[in-house]
């Protein structure tokens, strides 16, 4: 950057994506920097809006905590998932441990067993990793329907599809 042009390191950053990717880039320039939903901390209520809607019976991860199980700590220690919640939002983290899914391979009726077709994968994820990605969704959810009542990638994300931020931002702008 010391023989570059003049300018800020974001404006630095433009000019490089703009020569890498010409047709890509002037988006990014529209995409302006501003608070974050990440900046301010989780509710006692949002959590308990959450933890009051998971369901009872589900299959837990690989570190075993079942539905059943956080909802007796958040009753017994609600603000045990609130700092740690809290604790991700500040650090901006979300902890490698709460992605690391289980894949378990059911066996469709009537296939060979042979084939690898004949199988369906289901990923099993820990809990408090389902939480938090529920708590993020639902502020994203929320700045999405009140700053731009019109986006259509909302009712996506609600149904849990693999929208990525970025085509939510190609709405945006």
């Amino acid at each position: 950057m010391e023989n570059s042009e003049k300018g800020t390191p974001t404006e630095f950053g433009l000019k490089i994506l703009q020569k890498l990717y010409p047709k890509i880039a002037p988006r990014a320039a529209q995409i302006q920097p501003h608070q974050t939903l990440l900046e301010e901390n989780l509710s006692q209520q949002e959590i308990d809006d959450i933890v009051k809607k998971i369901p009872n019976g589900k299959a837990p991860g690989y570190d075993g905590i079942d539905n059943i199980i956080v909802k007796v700590i958040f009753n017994s220690f609600p603000f045990l998932l609130l700092d740690f919640f809290n604790k991700c939002l500040e650090l901006k983290c979300f902890p490698d441990p709460l992605k690391i899914g289980l894949v378990i391979l059911f066996h469709k009726t009537g296939k060979e067993e042979q084939n690898i077709k004949s199988y369906r994968p289901i990923s099993l994820l820990p809990t408090l990793g389902k939480l938090l990605e529920k708590l993020l969704l639902q502020r994203f959810n929320f700045q999405l329907k009140t700053k731009h009542s019109n986006i259509h990638c909302i009712t996506e994300l609600e149904k849990g599809s693999h929208l990525t931020t970025h085509s939510c931002m190609s709405h945006l702008s």
